[in-house]
């Protein structure tokens, strides 16, 4: 087991871990959708968790994360003999900038765009509702950790002006 520990900490693994925010985003606020969006709730508390102070207005802030979108489609995917739904397919979409102090862009427009696909029962209806939203849930929680590692890989290889 030592062995095994050893080699992966050698070959230069590691978990990944909590995103850490580059300075331009140690404060900022979050503009273009409601402040109590599923979807403005977590870019908050991941922000937070990273050590971001997050304001609801604009001044004394360093950048703002601009989001527009954060809509969920669904689909049919597949019938049953009978005619009726068998599977959908969630999508999520949403797109985002993150803009500076003096509104220069730091980094342009990102799409973020995630598809799920689930069983539906029409003998359980309320089972897969409380299904569907947790899926819906997820998704958020997985696009915003998505957003984040993407604006981390930005701002880090940006140079400095």
């Amino acid at each position: 087991m030592l062995l095994l520990v050893s080699s992966l900490s050698g070959c230069g693994f590691r978990l990944r871990g909590a995103v850490e925010l580059p300075p331009a985003l140690k404060e900022t606020r979050i503009v273009g959708i409601a402040e109590f969006s599923p979807l403005a709730i977590e870019f908050k508390r991941v922000l937070a968790q990273a050590g971001s102070v997050v304001r609801g207005s604009k001044d004394a802030t360093s950048s703002a994360i601009v989001i527009n979108g954060g809509n969920f489609t669904r689909r049919v995917l597949s019938v049953d003999a009978q005619g009726r739904v068998a599977e959908y397919e969630i999508k999520y979409t949403y797109t985002f900038k993150i803009l500076g102090k003096e509104n220069e862009e730091l980094i342009p427009l990102q799409k973020i765009e995630l598809t799920r696909d689930y069983r539906f029962d029409p003998g359980n209806v309320l089972a897969k509702d409380t299904e569907e939203t947790q899926l819906r849930n997820e998704m958020i929680r997985f696009s915003v950790s998505q957003a984040m590692r993407r604006i981390n890989a930005m701002l880090r290889n940006k140079p400095q002006s």
